[in-house]
């Protein structure tokens, strides 16, 4: 064949750019936006999709009837191993994502159609962050707001870039890295402020707090500590100085009602873990919090357990949900957690509504029914230096960090729960040392049962399990529920699968090749309906997968940063 001229050569290479399809320029993502996001299907704006924590889709393009034509479209390498457990957020055809590693936080933009990157933003980690930040290298993703991408780091700075180009905006720096302060969970954007818990303080030792943030600036606006500080109310119950090393970390994205202007929080254990060596009260650790969105400031606070010796914090997202209970109608927080139980709370009052069980691996006690304050079962707290006591359910919890979903088509609350039990002990003594975890334990995770995950549908207005669906290995990824009326749940052992969302009949599956740990969501580009399913081995939970034998096929899986975005086969 003869040589092509070299314009014709140009021509064919400018045509063949042009196939791949560039989004349009994103609008802005404004607060009217943000608040009315759960009408804006096509989009999926903020980690939780809407402000209510639902992280349901009403896209129904991909539904039960046709299920099983759902097939990979992209895939994109975010380029690290290890825990990866970021949501993706798209807007108007352009995906945001996030890849941590120790030494980097990286922000991505792909196109959400093709999976072709946009821009990269890598910043680089402090070489001397604390302990726990070097065991969890993780984060769970970005915020948006107006045409600014906004994220938290390592190293416990909250950055924000120019949502087209990648390039800073504004850096600020949130607390000490070295004390063991760090930033896991998705910035969430309200009323032009950036709302950040912070991570590290359950585990390192110094007070845990959530801080608002002038979006436009990155100046503080206000922070809420956890633990109350000297001259404070419940100050008085704590020792000396104790109160500075306190621990309750707020490490996992709240939830708001606009008609209220409360955001909801879930707070985290105290530190050390070992109850004897205690002060205080705890006082808004391992509870419910209300604060005033514009002040910060305290409305109300539920505690779920006072002194627990077992870290089973109480970090999950609060759903906004209104409830039925005995023909009433209550205007309501829903809560399912680590010790077992989905919470019922008035959202305007912080009056406790009820308690119920959806686990069957409960040994450590049970809420009070009328107060719903936890009541610890006897003999289970371990002496110091002292053998294992066996506890039901493990530190991991009932249902852990993993986001719950609520379709308010069927009324279901989707908690990706576990029924397996720890060993656990205290070691001989502890010394704080900054920077150095400060926790005092040593635990061993075992199940009882053949199946240790365990996803049930929760009727949160019957307040009972109505289905469930099993899996060998706990779930600890993400959950998601869609228009379509289908449950998508990721497992350990690297699959994805679709789940009828209203009687839990198993549907469709998809090996991912590692371990599915983050986030399952949906969007819309040109009139399609995607699944993206963010993927990427989570080496920790493979460390506590260890010894037990009915896990160890889930030890042997490879662990790659992936997303991996399904949609309809045409």
């Amino acid at each position: 064949m003869g040589t092509f001229p070299r314009f014709v050569l140009v021509a064919l290479a400018l045509l063949s750019f042009s196939l791949t399809p560039t989004p349009a320029p994103a609008a802005d993502v404004t607060d009217d936006r943000l608040v009315n996001a759960g009408s804006d299907a096509a989009n999926w704006l903020m980690y939780n999709r809407t402000y209510n924590g639902w992280r349901y889709s009403p896209l129904d393009q991909i539904n039960t009837g046709n299920i099983k034509r759902l097939v990979p479209k992209w895939i994109f390498a975010g380029g690290a191993l290890g825990e990866q457990q970021m949501t993706p957020v798209v807007n108007d055809g352009v995906m945001f994502t996030t890849t941590t590693a120790l030494a980097f936080n990286r922000v991505h933009a792909v196109n959400a159609a093709t999976g072709e990157l946009l821009w990269k933003h890598e910043r680089k980690v402090a070489e001397d962050v604390g302990a726990l930040a070097r065991v969890i290298t993780h984060n769970r993703g970005v915020a948006l707001y107006k045409d600014k991408v906004i994220f938290g780091t390592l190293d416990a700075n909250l950055i924000a870039l120019e949502a087209k180009t990648g390039k800073l905006a504004w850096e600020t720096k949130i607390a000490d890295h070295t004390e063991g302060y760090f930033v896991s969970q998705a910035p969430l954007v309200i009323k032009g402020k950036v709302v950040v818990g912070i991570a590290g303080p359950g585990e390192m030792g110094p007070r845990g707090f959530v801080e608002a943030f002038d979006a436009a600036t990155g100046k503080s606006v206000w922070r809420w500590y956890s633990i109350p500080a000297a001259g404070e109310p419940g100050s008085e119950t704590w020792q000396a100085d104790t109160w500075k090393i306190g621990g309750g970390a707020v490490w996992h994205t709240g939830t708001y009602d606009p008609a209220t202007n409360l955001l909801y929080v879930g707070t985290g254990n105290p530190a050390p873990w070992i109850a004897d060596m205690r002060r205080g009260d705890n006082l808004y650790s391992m509870s419910a919090v209300a604060l005033d969105i514009d002040t910060g400031k305290m409305k109300w606070y539920h505690q779920y357990l006072a002194n627990e010796p077992w870290d089973f914090d109480t970090m999950a997202e609060h759903h906004v949900i209104d409830v039925v209970r005995n023909g009433q109608t209550h205007k309501a927080v829903v809560q399912a957690n680590k010790l077992g139980y989905v919470y019922t709370l008035d959202r305007v009052t912080g009056k406790f509504l009820s308690a119920a069980p959806f686990v069957k691996s409960l040994t450590w006690g049970g809420p009070d029914p009328a107060t719903g304050k936890g009541v610890e079962n006897a003999g289970l707290r371990p002496t110091m230096g002292g053998p294992p006591v066996e506890v039901c359910p493990s530190l991991l919890g009932a249902t852990g960090w993993q986001p719950k979903v609520y379709n308010p088509k069927t009324g279901y609350l989707y908690i990706p729960s576990n029924e397996f039990c720890m060993r656990y002990a205290y070691v001989t003594d502890l010394t704080y040392k900054k920077g150095q975890l400060f926790t005092g334990v040593t635990v061993e995770h075992f199940s009882k049962a053949e199946q240790a995950g365990v996803l049930r549908a929760f009727d949160v207005n019957q307040n009972k399990v109505v289905w469930e669906w099993s899996n060998r290995t706990p779930l600890i990824s993400h959950t998601l529920s869609t228009g379509g009326d289908l449950v998508f749940q990721g497992t350990p052992e690297g699959k994805v699968v679709a789940i009828n969302a209203k009687n839990g009949q198993e549907l469709w599956s998809f090996n991912l090749g590692t371990p599915q740990s983050g986030g399952i969501m949906s969007y819309a580009v040109d009139g399609k309906q995607y699944i993206a399913v963010a993927a990427g081995g989570t080496l920790r939970s493979q460390v506590w997968f260890g010894k037990e034998p009915k896990w160890v096929h889930a030890t042997k899986m490879n662990w790659s940063d992936i997303i991996v975005t399904f949609g309809l086969s045409e």
